[in-house]
């Protein structure tokens, strides 16, 4: 008894090796969780509206006052810088030779400020685009949500697809070795030729061929969705066992992010046309600064200096004109682009209803195929049994239903991806 206890317990041991090694099946909502979690693509996205709303913070800088600090020590015997030095530490007295001053040291403190009371609109005009381009990066963001929500759909649903490739294509290599079978044992007992025999083991081949194609074809799909999940290969997860029933997450429907985000794009190009022109007019500054002098770092003297200063740029070498320039052309460009996305949207809405209504004609047409050809395989094998049928008619019989099989599940699997194409077309965002 004590002998089978080494036996039992490999055979625990390499059943457990088999089941960590086993994909973890997810629902639907589970690996669109996953894909929102990793997908690198997606987290760019974000980061980028991040960045956008980083940019706009940057920009309301320029409506405050500009306040620094500094300080400076410098050592002088040049008549003026000494004399300077010496008056802003109020310290100058007339005993001494202005033409040689003594080295004169200064310790100084200073407080600075400055406002731009008036640039011409520049400064508004900026914030605005900042602000209507940082609202174009969350619709950017929104739109990258929703084609992973989609790919997600798309990779589940093929898994399904080429899961019931692998069982159609199992199903007919079974069915094609009975027959090898029987046309084995009936050339044995002399009833047919051997052109039968050879005829079933060539289909036979055939069959294991398109079982290799198919089971490669299920572990690329299982590959693909683990990459658009963004886990890789270092988290083993399939999409659950098929299921035609189309899974039905809370939605809102809301208009194409990316047409949204082209629009933000178009005003914010605008605002940067406004920018430019604000090389034009003249610009109001305030200014202010609050210093401390000392010769020797114990007493220090006080001075403040305030005002407000007026530029008006006259001849810049054309490059304000070089700017406005540039900013229109960039709004024609946006403007270009959003009738472009416009456009495509439009063309990928008809043809996902196109495709759908295509599925689903195929679906029902498959859907009777399927059944038509289980029956005549049924007619064609008992007819073989009775000599009344050639075993070619058969294989052929064999051959058609696989096929049949197959088109029914692709239409399956093309439904739910066409159902979820028209929801990405219209908008759909998919929420939890």
């Amino acid at each position: 008894m004590n002998r089978w206890i080494p036996v039992l317990l490999i055979t625990l041991a390499v059943s457990l090796a088999v089941a960590e090694d086993a994909p973890r099946p997810l629902s639907l909502p589970e690996a669109i969780r996953l894909a929102l979690k990793n997908n690198p693509d997606f987290a760019t996205a974000q980061q980028h509206v991040n960045a956008a709303r980083a940019g706009f913070q940057q920009t309301e800088a320029a409506l405050w006052p500009q306040v620094r600090l500094a300080g400076s020590y410098a050592a002088s015997d040049n008549p003026v810088q000494a004399f300077m030095l010496t008056l802003n530490q109020r310290a100058f007295s007339f005993a001494g030779n202005f033409n040689h001053p003594s080295t004169t040291d200064n310790l100084n403190g200073k407080v600075l400020a400055h406002w731009s009371l008036y640039d011409g609109g520049e400064t508004i005009a900026t914030r605005q685009a900042a602000k209507f381009n940082t609202e174009a990066a969350r619709q950017t963001f929104a739109a990258a949500h929703n084609d992973l929500v989609f790919e997600v759909i798309r990779a589940f649903h093929t898994i399904g697809k080429a899961r019931q490739f692998v069982a159609v294509a199992t199903a007919a290599v079974t069915s094609m070795e009975a027959n090898v079978n029987v046309a084995s044992n009936r050339f044995a007992a002399g009833n047919v030729l051997k052109t039968d025999f050879l005829d079933a083991q060539v289909r036979l081949a055939e069959g294991q061929e398109n079982l290799i194609r198919a089971r490669n074809a299920f572990a690329l799909s299982e590959i693909v969705f683990r990459v658009v999940l963004g886990v890789g290969e270092n988290e083993l997860v399939t999409a659950v066992e098929y299921d035609t029933t189309p899974h039905a997450p809370v939605t809102t429907i809301t208009s194409r992010p990316e047409l949204a985000a082209a629009r933000q794009t178009v005003i914010a190009a605008d605002r940067q046309v406004r920018a430019a022109q604000a090389g034009y007019v003249p610009h109001l500054n305030a200014f202010a600064s609050y210093d401390l002098d000392s010769g020797n770092g114990t007493h220090y003297a006080d001075s403040w200096l305030a005002g407000v200063s007026i530029e008006l740029n006259l001849f810049d070498g054309f490059l304000t004109r070089g700017k406005i320039s540039e900013a229109r052309a960039n709004l024609e460009s946006a403007r270009q682009q959003e009738r472009k996305i416009s456009l495509a949207v439009a063309f990928e809405t008809r043809q996902a209803q196109l495709n759908l209504e295509e599925s689903q004609a195929r679906l029902a047409t498959t859907g009777k195929s399927v059944a038509q050809a289980e029956e005549s395989l049924q007619i064609t094998k008992d007819r073989y049994t009775n000599g009344l049928a050639l075993l070619t008619q058969v294989l052929d019989a064999e051959t058609a239903l696989t096929t049949t099989r197959q088109h029914r599940a692709a239409a399956e699997a093309d439904v739910l991806i066409a159902r979820a194409a028209i929801d990405h077309a219209l908008g759909t965002t998919w929420k939890e």
